[in-house]
């Protein structure tokens, strides 16, 4: 994957990309490390954000009884179809994606469908594909494929996300793996460095306050 440098991305987020909704994506995947088929799945009740206007015209935002004394915060469930994560996770939305969301929804369009990010062109609920396209719309040909790279598309969100939290912020594995969704046994017990790692589970209220410190800023 490219190791595009921060300053470049933040450049190139807030030069490229304009369009609200298409921004929100991309921005969504970048600082929280999701997948495009979680992305699409995500509902306005999944979604809490304080702000009065918004909860005032969305009657369903935020009210998923998971996200119940967890504002700015996002629920990421593990069991809808193409959700690939093993296990169900809460990530909290901090000041930038909070801003750049809620710019999104005050614009968004008006119907009873479900879904947070809906299409351009009838306003149905998007597949990973159409994401995809979006994150390839802005990226290539600037970052598209060559001998040494894989061309930037939606998934480069995620290993950047990983990367930098584990890398950078030296992030231990048991709390990594909850922001990314994976079971904390690493699976089979057999295939784990160490038997110990069956038995820790790291829970929202362990990583909510250093997730917002710790996590990159694109100066939107």
């Amino acid at each position: 994957f490219y190791p595009i440098p921060l300053d470049d991305l933040r450049e190139f987020i807030n030069t490229e990309v304009k369009h609200i909704r298409d921004r929100a994506l991309i921005i969504i995947q970048i600082k929280l490390g999701l997948r495009a088929s979680e992305v699409s799945n995500i509902k306005l009740s999944e979604t809490h954000l304080t702000n009065s206007e918004l909860q005032d015209h969305y009657d369903t935002l935020g009210t998923d009884p998971v996200l119940s004394g967890r504002p700015n915060a996002i629920y990421i469930p593990h069991t809808r179809d193409m959700n690939k994560s093993k296990r169900p996770r809460v990530l909290p939305l901090d000041e930038e994606l909070r801003r750049v969301l809620i710019e999104y929804l005050l614009c968004r369009p008006d119907n009873d469908r479900p879904w947070l990010f809906l299409s351009k062109s009838g306003a149905r609920k998007m597949d990973h594909t159409n994401i995809n396209d979006v994150w390839k719309k802005y990226f290539r040909p600037k970052y598209g494929p060559t001998e040494e790279y894989r061309g930037v598309s939606s998934h480069y969100g995620r290993h950047r996300f990983t990367t930098w939290f584990r890398i950078n912020k030296r992030w231990q594995r048991d709390r990594l793996k909850y922001l990314r969704g994976d079971l904390q046994s690493g699976g089979d017990l057999k295939s784990t460095r160490e038997a110990i790692d069956k038995y820790i589970h790291a829970r929202y209220e362990d990583i909510e306050e250093q997730f917002r410190r710790d996590v990159y800023k694109l100066q939107l």
